[in-house]
């Protein structure tokens, strides 16, 4: 999920909303697209890409635009023209605000990712059985990415799990809704500090941060802005969290790399990029690799450090 109805620059009573069904791959190319341009009009998105347990061919997208551009479906159809997308189709209607602020939460429930249970805020108290064994984090990721359900979170998580994070420093690039960055202080992270550009993606994370009363707030830095922050260099962090596409990751390489991290956990590359990533770190390693529906996460470390 991306963007935050909540934050919007206007206060809208309604909003035009485009769904888009299309194929997963189609999806993911118009995510990428739509994460790399400024598009005028568009107040925030999200995507029903996967559903907990379930492998799905085919994708939905909604779109949200000030209802005063007429000419939201026309942009959107271009991009779709742009990613070469042959089959999709397009349904566009008016929706109140309550209903714009609410329309992710029919496609989000509890469910579990390795040791970590991720339970909705308003589904609070009705844990799943299963759960019991679970460290439990609570969840509102309003429309900022990061619900857990997209792969490259799920790899993140299931990393922290299998790798463990107890008493490291780590950063985490653009945060989106927090989850990465709460669940390792969840799993006994010593500190984090989470950025993002967006001050929705902020003040996500701040609000999630308080819906996990048993996270010492102490231990997590929460800063709006990019690779820029001098923070990045002066908190020593272990490890370097991105989830973020490869695009972004190549265009901050000199600055992620200026900061000699010694342990870099990269996600949100399609695993035909993987290649890319690896080589334009050439002071790193390649030590692990997952992959999740034709996305990989990457664990590479200094030559000389693990």
């Amino acid at each position: 999920m991306k963007g935050n109805p909540q934050q919007s620059s206007k206060d809208l009573e309604a909003f035009t909303e485009i769904r888009i069904d299309l194929s997963q791959e189609s999806a993911q190319a118009l995510v990428m697209l739509v994460d790399d341009s400024t598009i005028p009009g568009l107040e925030g998105y999200f995507e029903t890409l996967y559903e907990e347990g379930r492998r799905q061919d085919s994708s939905t997208l909604f779109f949200y635009f000030d209802p005063e551009d007429s000419e939201a479906a026309i942009k959107m159809e271009l991009l779709l023209e742009v990613i070469g997308a042959d089959t999709f189709a397009i349904q566009e209607k008016l929706i109140s605000k309550k209903e714009y602020l609410e329309s992710y939460k029919e496609h989000y429930r509890a469910f579990s990712i390795a040791c970590v249970g991720i339970v909705p805020s308003w589904k609070k108290g009705e844990e799943p059985d299963d759960f019991k064994d679970k460290s439990i984090l609570y969840l509102d990721p309003g429309l900022a990415f990061g619900t857990g359900l997209h792969p490259t979170t799920r790899m993140c998580i299931r990393w922290f799990c299998e790798q463990g994070v107890r008493d490291l420093r780590i950063i985490d690039a653009g945060c989106g809704s927090g989850i990465l960055s709460l669940a390792a202080l969840l799993l006994g992270a010593r500190a984090v500090l989470a950025f993002d550009i967006e001050s929705n993606a902020v003040r996500a994370t701040q609000q999630n941060l308080a819906l996990n009363p048993g996270i010492d707030s102490t231990r997590l830095s929460i800063l709006q802005g990019g690779f820029e922050l001098a923070e990045l260099s002066s908190l020593n962090a272990e490890i370097f969290v991105g989830n973020l596409t490869a695009n972004i990751i190549l265009g901050a390489k000199d600055r992620i790399q200026s900061c000699r991290f010694p342990r870099m956990v990269m996600t949100g590359i399609l695993s035909e990029q993987k290649n890319e990533i690896i080589s334009a770190f050439e002071n790193h390693r390649l030590k692990s690799e997952l992959e999740d529906d034709g996305w990989c996460l990457l664990e590479l470390v200094k030559d000389g450090s693990i």
